[in-house]
């Protein structure tokens, strides 16, 4: 015996549990036209009427409840089955990716201390700079110098010290006049 579909079933059981082909269709993501064609097909495989049309309505058939509660039984089934295959324990990691300079200067001289209190967490650190894409990127902690909008919580880590770096015979003259260079990346810290 062939079976039928399994998107004729799940667009069967959506049916009869909302009662309703445009509310199954909406779950689903489908037409009406949609929805409709799959129980008619559905029906035809199985050469048995599932729902018996009237006053603009639809009413499972004694056939159809049985099938209902025989889909309804494996769609949980299945489900149980496919949570239990994914739900993996989460491994604890914390993916950190942060400005190479504050990474050699700063964090790097920090890690040990995490580690030590926090030996169950796998710290992934990735050198990096600029705008964060967390979601895409797979970053937990970005630490990034405040050149650019920032639209999620920020915590400040340091303070930053800027200052002109210059030849010894220019160090004690005024550098008002001097020419300022700054980086094509952070055009604000002359």
């Amino acid at each position: 015996m062939k079976l039928p579909q399994l998107n004729s079933l799940r667009v069967f059981e959506a049916t009869a549990r909302k009662q309703s082909m445009s509310a199954a269709a909406d779950e689903l993501y489908l037409t009406h036209g949609a929805v409709s064609r799959q129980i008619k097909s559905l029906e035809h495989a199985l050469n048995v009427q599932l729902f018996e049309r009237r006053n603009r309505g639809i009413y499972l058939t004694k056939e159809g409840a049985e099938l209902h509660n025989t889909c309804q039984d494996i769609f949980s089934q299945l489900t149980s089955t496919i949570k239990k295959l994914t739900d993996k324990k989460p491994v604890n990691s914390l993916v950190v990716s942060c400005e190479p300079t504050i990474a050699m200067r700063w964090l790097i001289a920090r890690l040990g201390d995490f580690q030590e209190k926090h030996p169950d967490i796998l710290v992934h650190l990735f050198a990096g700079g600029g705008k964060v894409e967390f979601f895409e990127q797979g970053i937990d902690l970005a630490i990034r110098r405040n050149d650019f909008a920032i639209d999620c919580y920020v915590k400040p880590v340091a303070d930053e010290m800027v200052g002109p770096v210059c030849v010894p015979q220019l160090a004690h003259t005024a550098l008002i006049d001097a020419p300022r260079l700054h980086a094509q990346t952070r055009k604000n810290a002359w």
